[in-house]
């Protein structure tokens, strides 16, 4: 347990040091760049999305699990890597134009075929980063990928200073992909270079062929999205709907990602050594729930504020959708780490089927209330709903590979329930002071004091009502320190 927290504590680093540099760097193009520039960009994402799916093929999740792996099994995965990259290079780089007339906009063809490098970049990085992730060895990870997005973001600002609009995002990805190659192979112990090779093909494709499909049906999901606002209302609500979700994401993504890298190695060597994952998975539920529903309620209420003050004054209009995404991430907090569990047991056939379900269903709700209501919001509500249906899904599939554990799973979240009522109440107080349909921002001043307040109050909650999270090494070492310096002050 020590090991996984370690590792857990070295992945939050990695991710909060990544996120803060992608916020700078985000902050700094929100200006820099139109909603216009950006939506492009996220268009051009969104057309080569399933590609980018295929191209991955489940081939890390694939090294990460295997319980003997050989020398024939990463000459193969690095094989079938350059195979897959390298085909859809060439898909992309001759599509492009074709993607590029059908929005009306010949930019998207360079920005496209800029993009459409990284698939030849990848092959490279991805068995070493599969390894290092396999030996749980996440400080070095920690370095690589720190170092990477340094490169990377100031390299994507300098360029659209320079007036390179799109196209500066899209050589940023290329230059993150080139740095993460370079910085995996550094780190990884064994320097050998091994030939690729298609001789294991079969385990990997049954694997690979899963993990793709499940993945490939998310990415059409999320991605037919975005060109179906994008074609239905612009570029500009695109833009509007992702700079919405993103704040959304920096839980549900961004923190939950650093989680997702550390469970998935250390479930998978849990179930190789016969241990039970139901009171754990449980237990997860509520340590997450607990940090993610204050967040949520927290960003919801403060939406204005948090796109003002990360983005600027142009980003406005996304604060109305922000609440509905913070909705869908309150409910998807219970389930986030049930997926991960069932493929960790090798139930990845669970996984599949739940997503050929969740992801159609999804895509439907999403695209019949654009194209019928013709309004960015419809989006948004479409967005919250899918999650509502996609949660008793997730606690099924749950169940079937760990029984007794969806149970386990919403009597643990529910503890969290008390937090973020604590948490909510004096969020809601100011808010309303102020007016919930504020066009001004509340006062930095009154923000932070409402903030602690809320904060204060809901770890006072966890204190009395004895939650999990108040009994975390991590958080009693806090308090501890923060005794220690309470009786020095005093």
């Amino acid at each position: 347990m020590t090991t996984v927290r370690r590792a857990l504590a070295l992945a939050f680093l990695e991710r909060y040091l990544t996120v803060a540099l992608a916020l700078g760097s985000n902050m700094l193009l929100a200006r820099l760049l139109t909603p216009h520039e950006i939506g492009v960009y996220a268009v051009s994402l969104a057309v080569i999305g399933v590609a980018q799916v295929l191209r991955e093929f489940g081939i890390g999740n694939y090294l990460i699990q295997e319980k003997e792996l050989g020398d024939e099994h990463l000459r193969t995965a690095f094989g079938l890597s350059l195979l897959l990259g390298g085909a859809l290079f060439v898909v992309v780089f001759a599509a492009a134009p074709l993607a590029a007339g059908f929005y009306g906009e010949p930019a998207m063809t360079q920005t496209l075929r800029i993009a459409a490098l990284n698939f030849l970049v990848l092959p490279f990085c991805t068995v070493r980063l599969a390894l290092l992730r396999r030996d749980m060895a996440f400080k070095a990870l920690l370095v690589v990928t720190v170092a990477a997005t340094v490169l990377s973001q100031v390299a994507t600002v300098a360029m659209a200073w320079s007036g390179l609009g799109p196209n500066s995002m899209a050589i940023g990805s290329v230059l993150l992909n080139v740095a993460m190659s370079v910085g995996g192979f550094m780190a990884h112990h064994d320097k050998r270079i091994l030939a690729p090779s298609l001789r294991l093909w079969r385990p990997l494709l049954r694997f690979g062929g899963q993990s793709a499909l499940t993945n490939v049906i998310t990415s059409v999901s999320i991605d037919v999205n975005d060109l179906v606002v994008a074609k239905v209302l612009g570029f500009g609500p695109v833009a509007m709907l992702s700079r919405a979700q993103g704040l959304m994401n920096l839980f549900h993504r961004d923190v939950m990602g650093a989680v997702r890298n550390v469970a998935f190695p250390a479930f998978a060597k849990a179930n190789r050594d016969g241990q039970a994952m139901t009171e754990p998975l449980a237990k997860a539920a509520a340590l997450v729930t607990a940090l993610a529903w204050p967040f949520y309620i927290l960003v919801s209420v403060y939406s204005l504020e948090a796109l003002r003050l990360l983005f600027g004054s142009q980003w406005d209009a996304a604060a109305r959708l922000v609440p509905f995404f913070c909705a869908a991430g309150v409910l998807s907090a219970m389930t986030t780490l049930s997926s991960t569990a069932v493929m960790a047991v090798g139930r990845i056939d669970l996984v599949t089927r739940a997503e050929l379900i969740i992801q159609p269903a999804k895509l439907a709700l999403i695209v019949t209330a654009v194209v019928v209501h013709a309004r960015v919001e419809a989006a948004a509500v479409a967005y919250a709903t899918a999650a509502l249906m996609a949660t008793p899904m997730l606690l099924w599939i749950s169940n079937r590979a760990l029984p007794g554990s969806a149970i386990a799973i919403l009597r643990a979240s529910r503890t969290s329930l008390p937090i973020a009522a604590a948490v909510a109440l004096p969020a809601l107080g100011v808010a309303g002071a102020y007016g919930f349909d504020r066009h001004e921002p509340i006062p930095l001043v009154v923000l932070a004091a409402a903030v602690v307040a809320s904060l204060a109050l809901g770890v006072a909650c966890a204190e009395v009502l004895g939650h999990p999270a108040s009994r975390e090494p991590a958080y009693m070492r806090m308090k501890q320190r923060m005794r220690r310096l309470s009786q020095v002050a005093g």
